[in-house]
This record gives C-alpha cells, sequence and structure tokens, in this order.
C-alpha cells in the first residue's frame, strides 16, 4: 500500500467519523482513556520459503510457525522496525526447523545506526563440551539497556546447515515486560461461523460510520461462508449455526426479544440519523448474545434469529459451542417481515473497549486475520 493511499483511507474515515453526531457540552474536560491504539511494527526479510514462511511467522507468538528463508549459501536476515526509538533490556531468539531438522548454526544481532548495521552480539548455537555438542533453540542475549528501534537477527554465509534459515519467535523485552505485537488473549479465537470469511466490503470493519442510525460500527458483518468440499462463498442464512468465540460464561441473552415495527425503526433512525446515540432501549443488534471469556475478553452475537435452548444467563459455554443462528434481527428487514440483510454482527471487547477503536482499517484487517486466519 502507498502512504497516499494510506492517508487517504485515514483522513476518509477521520472525515466519516466526524459527521456523527454529538453531545455538545460547553467546558467540557476530557482525558485519555484506553490502550488500543496502535504502533505499527514493521518486519522484512531477506528472502522466505513460501508464502506461509514470511516474517510475520516470527513475530506471532507462536513458535509452532516459522520464517524460513529460500535456500542458498546466504547471507539470511530478518528486520525488525518499531518504528520509533525504544526502551529493551532483552532479546530471546527461538530458532526454528525446517521439516523437523534444525537449521542455524550461528547468528548476529545487529542494530542499525546512523545508516549502518553494525554487530551487537554473535551466539553460537551450538555448545561443545567435555560430553559433545549440544544446541540451543533458545537464545536470550541481555542487552544491558538500549534505547532503539530497528534491529534485526543476521545469519552469515556458513551459518545455516543446509541453506535455510527458520526464526520461529522473536521476543523483546523491557525489564520483565514483553514486548507484544498482537493481544495473545485473541489468538487462536474460534470464528463464530464455521468456515466463515472476514468480508470484503470495508463498511463491514469497526469504525465505519453507520448512517441509519448516526453511529458507527464496533464489529464484524459476516456474510459468507463455504462448505468443506469447496471454497465457493455461501451466503449465511437463518440456518447457519453461530458458534462460541472460545470457553466462557453468558451474561446476556435476549429470550424476550421484541422486534421493532416498521415506524418504531423508521422513527428511531431519523432521530439517530440528527441526534447523539446515548442509550439503546431496543437495539438495531436484535436479538443477543454475550460471553464474558474471563480474561478482560468479551464477544457479542447480533442479528440472531434465534437462540441455542441450552444457552441462559450464567451459564457456561465451550469454544465452538453453537449459541444460536444467524438472523437479521433489528434491522429494517425484520421490521418488514422480510429476509434481506441477514449476517451475523460479531464484536470483540478487550479491556472494556472494541477491537479495531483507534485503529485504521489495515490494521484492523491484519489483526483478525491474525486473531483467525494465521495462515493466511
Amino acid at each position: 500500500m502507498t502512504m497516499l493511499k494510506a492517508v487517504t483511507i485515514i483522513m476518509f474515515a477521520i472525515l466519516s467519523l466526524s459527521q456523527i453526531p454529538v453531545r455538545e457540552i460547553p467546558d467540557r474536560e476530557y482525558l485519555i482513556s484506553g490502550q488500543n491504539t496502535v504502533q505499527k511494527i514493521y518486519y522484512q526479510t531477506s528472502s522466505r520459503y513460501s508464502r506461509i514462511h514470511s516474517g510475520r511467522m516470527a513475530m506471532d507468538s507462536d513458535r509452532d510457525t516459522s520464517w524460513i528463508s529460500e535456500k542458498s549459501v546466504g547471507p539470511h536476515w530478518i528486520e525488525i522496525d518499531f518504528g520509533i526509538k525504544r526502551l529493551m533490556s532483552s532479546i530471546i531468539v527461538h530458532v526454528g526447523r525446517k521439516n523437523n531438522y534444525r537449521t542455524v548454526r550461528t547468528f548476529t544481532l545487529q542494530f542499525l545506526h546512523q545508516g549502518v548495521w553494525f554487530d551487537f552480539a554473535t551466539v553460537n548455537c551450538e555448545r561443545r563440551s567435555f560430553f559433545g555438542t549440544r544446541y540451543n533453540d533458545t537464545i536470550t542475549i541481555d542487552l544491558g539497556g538500549v534505547d532503539a528501534s530497528t534491529f534485526r537477527i543476521y545469519i552469515p554465509p556458513g551459518g545455516t546447515y543446509n541453506g535455510y534459515a527458520a526464526i520461529s519467535e522473536i521476543e523483546a523485552y523491557v525489564g520483565t515486560g514483553r514486548i507484544r505485537y498482537y493481544d495473545e488473549r485473541l489468538k487462536g479465537l474460534c470464528f463464530p461461523i464455521e468456515n466463515g470469511y472476514l468480508p470484503e466490503a470495508d463498511e463491514s470493519y469497526p469504525n465505519a460510520p453507520r448512517k441509519y442510525r448516526g453511529g458507527r460500527h464496533v464489529g464484524l458483518d459476516i456474510y459468507y461462508y463455504h462448505k468443506d468440499n469447496s471454497y465457493d462463498p455461501l451466503p449465511v442464512t437463518k440456518d447457519t449455526p453461530v458458534l462460541a468465540a472460545d470457553d466462557g460464561e453468558v451474561i446476556r441473552v435476549d429470550r424476550d426479544y421484541k422486534a421493532l415495527t416498521v415506524s418504531e425503526w423508521k422513527a428511531q433512525s431519523q432521530y439517530y440519523q440528527n441526534n447523539p446515540h446515548t442509550f439503546d432501549a431496543r437495539s438495531f443488534g436484535g436479538r443477543q448474545v454475550w460471553i464474558d471469556h474471563k480474561n478482560g475478553v468479551v464477544t457479542t452475537y447480533n442479528h440472531l434469529s434465534r437462540i441455542a435452548s441450552g444457552i441462559r444467563k450464567g451459564s457456561s459455554v465451550s469454544k465452538g459451542e453453537r449459541i444460536g443462528w444467524v438472523g437479521n434481527s433489528g434491522l429494517l428487514g425484520e421490521a418488514e417481515g422480510r429476509q434481506y440483510g441477514t449476517h451475523l454482527h460479531f464484536e470483540i471487547w478487550v479491556d472494556s473497549y472494541y477491537l479495531g477503536c483507534g485503529m485504521a482499517l489495515p490494521e484492523i484487517k491484519n489483526y483478525l486475520t491474525w486473531i483467525f486466519f494465521p495462515m493466511q
């Protein structure tokens, strides 16, 4: 993506959100709340063995995946750039394998200073002793405390066993605090529609403006899935099951849900297009289930047509358990007694903030791909 395109996307989002009605209070003060802002972390590699062995695999908090280079005599390298200088006290490198064979014999940690890479520490993964040679897969490098933004793991010519370099994870620390690329509580959540697809339309992602109710989108709209024997996209229907994203406790179940009439829906929509949206007595989200995953993460499932019989407030659910079925409750289609608009609106809330708060669209898409489709 070009810089101009990225700036255009962000400016469009800012202009769109600025049209959302805001409650005006003279002389009100404010403070900054939340931690979901994005600091971009850039990475680059000398090469990659395949699409699923990109440099991202060395930064995904999963030691079962690895960046693997193309085969060559070298050198090989993976560079990480935080964009701004930051404190680091140690770096841990987990050396990866290819087809279960060791790859890296030796590497050098380098930092970039005034446009020139310099060697900070050289590591030999083999340890020879009286009892023979032992291999160390996990290397901890004590930095002694540095203030830097850019470093790389450099494998020199001859630094591999068979021409491939593999790194399964690179961890950077400030004291005992690890610099996290994404929130690991979210890694491996179950996609709420089996074989579901992330949406193509930008308006189906968090932060997209919602003109019909004078607000912004805070979730993900899922319209399509595929069967096990084909990748052809199929539209979800009211017979498509909705699955719990993870183990947890149900904290909201709309068993007494009552649909809006057409006149009620249009009147409420008209009001919120011109006035701040301050409380939902009867939500456009329709029939809902909310699940508390007991780790600061809450997921919500909206527009459901039905709720599974065993789902009650306070009940426990398991990851992948069916909690209901896709629908269009809360939408104008339901008020009119029609089927259009059927989809699942799915929200992820982390430490009381919706996932995507403060993020630009490309970062949101990358984050969701990391959570649900890590090999893409």
